[in-house]
């Protein structure tokens, strides 16, 4: 007996947020501070969008990178102003940036030097 649309659709989303937690444990020990960004932050996510993952780093590369679930931006505080002269996708992430775990001040920070970039 074929399965129905909305219990293929719950089966793919309890499948893809246990993926989620996974790349967010991980995610945890490595970066400063992490952030859930785009329409999950938002609430306005249907029942198969991605986790769009801010991770600020205290030095290193910006980069996106790209998971089964969703991509991670790395933020790094070193070069921040770089970052953002590079992508506006960082410029977004940090405006819906709801911090997941790790230090509330990094992700402080980060938002105060988007700002001051918006702003020049």
């Amino acid at each position: 007996m074929p399965r129905d649309i909305i219990s293929l659709v719950r089966e793919v989303e309890a499948e893809r947020e246990a993926r989620f937690r996974q790349i967010l444990e991980q995610l945890c020990r490595r970066a400063t501070a992490v952030a859930l960004f785009g329409s999950r932050a938002r609430g306005d996510h249907t029942p198969l969008s991605d986790w769009d993952m801010l991770a600020v780093a205290a030095e290193g590369e910006y980069r996106v990178e790209n998971t089964p679930v969703g991509q991670i931006v790395w933020a790094p505080l070193d070069r921040l102003e770089e970052a953002l002269e590079r992508s506006t996708i960082l410029l977004d992430a940090l405006a819906d940036a709801k911090l997941l775990c790790g230090d509330p001040a990094a992700l402080e920070r980060a938002r105060a030097a988007a700002a001051a970039y918006a702003a020049a």
